[in-house]
């Protein structure tokens, strides 16, 4: 038995239908389209029950302050079946001058990683919210085969925009959880090639969102100088890539390690808040991503195109078939990684070292799926 829709979610479901409609949507098309009304519809709810349900609902937003507007038809006024329901959006939009920080995005998108931790059942409703953006744009038209694959097309790209900007990250709580209780942790990481892992002994500070990546800063302890007058070299702390750490955190216990060093990367974290930490390796990653571009020319209208989007910045006359780009990076290798996915949608004008990574990760492409090119 499919789970059944709570009254909250279903007046959420209502309200984002409502306001992603040009023309309105009759009571009709709500109670058969709608998640909440939709469901029990089709296993056997009489429709003048959920007209009763619909009506409860519909006051109940009016009281919270959302305005349901009805509108009648304009050939046959006072048919309430031809009534037509809709949401004023611009009643509710953001403000035009609102703008969002890193930190806000951050949250946003942690908040996006946890919907998509959530167990299946919720899952489900999750993509049932994003479906009630696939509504209908014009309700006046009678749906037929196309507008039927048109609204499903446009509800698959809600889904995947939503599931583009999930970031999962199996150590994120982990590393969170060490940073508030204080804890060392040890891993196996990844070095930029991948051909070789070392292990690092680290006492998290913070754990941050950037370029749309998991980063944790620490205290790096198996860096820590033997005199504790050197305690405040940058070098002693360093920022690693949560999607490169090889398996899983594992928190170690004081006795497991010399307390000297303990102490001295305690001593450290000390020298500020957890706000303070997080707010300067924010700082120090996106200095980076502005000292680090790479040139591209990218093929109008690919795949490519779109995804990369406004990370594009033009350059010079774009008059050629192939557009030419600066794009900022924090990590040169994970852009090769990115572009060598786009083949030949994307060239890499420079740097050099670029151009050379992503030629040889082709190479690598190339040999483990024809068993030719170098290995």
């Amino acid at each position: 038995m499919a789970d059944r829709v709570t009254a909250q979610e279903r007046m959420l479901n209502l309200v984002l239908a409502l306001q992603h409609t040009r023309f309105g949507l009759t009571k009709r098309q709500i109670l058969s389209e709608v998640s909440g009304y939709s469901d029990d519809l089709a296993s056997g709810v009489s429709m003048s029950a959920l007209e009763r349900r619909f009506e409860r609902d519909k006051a109940a937003l009016r009281a919270l302050g959302i305005d349901v507007v009805a509108a009648d038809d304009v050939w046959t006024p006072g048919d309430n079946q031809l009534t037509r329901y809709h949401i004023d959006e611009q009643a509710y939009a953001l403000p035009e001058d609102l703008e969002l920080s890193g930190a806000d995005l951050g949250l946003l998108t942690a908040a996006a990683l946890l919907l998509s931790r959530l167990d299946a059942p919720e899952g489900r409703r999750v993509a049932e919210r994003a479906r009630a953006l696939g509504a209908p744009q014009d309700a006046a038209a009678d749906r037929d085969a196309a507008s039927d694959a048109a609204q499903e097309r446009s509800a698959e790209l809600v889904v995947g925009g939503l599931l583009d900007l999930m970031v999962y990250e199996p150590n994120l709580r982990p590393l969170q959880s060490a940073v508030l209780e204080g804890r060392i942790v040890r891993f196996d990481y990844h070095t930029q090639d991948h051909q070789r892992t070392t292990r690092r002994t680290l006492l998290p500070l913070a754990v941050v969102l950037v370029d749309g990546r998991w980063h944790v800063h620490g205290v790096d302890l198996d860096r820590l100088p033997k005199r504790a007058e050197r305690l405040d070299a940058p070098e002693l702390r360093r920022t690693f890539l949560l999607q490169r750490i090889r398996g899983v955190v594992r928190p170690l216990e004081e006795s497991e390690l010399q307390s000297g060093r303990v102490r001295d990367a305690q001593t450290i974290a000390a020298e500020r808040s957890r706000e303070e930490w997080a707010e300067s390796v924010v700082a120090d990653l996106e200095r980076l991503r502005q000292e680090q571009s790479a040139r591209l020319q990218v093929r109008p209208g690919s795949e490519a195109a779109v995804r990369l989007g406004d990370r594009l910045h033009a350059v010079g006359d774009a008059a050629t078939p192939e557009t030419t780009f600066d794009v900022l990076t924090t990590d040169y290798d994970l852009l090769a990684d990115e572009i060598t996915g786009y083949g030949d949608e994307v060239t890499v004008i420079s740097p050099e070292s670029l151009r050379t990574r992503v030629e040889a990760k082709l190479r690598r492409l190339l040999a483990d799926h024809t068993g030719e090119g170098e290995r």
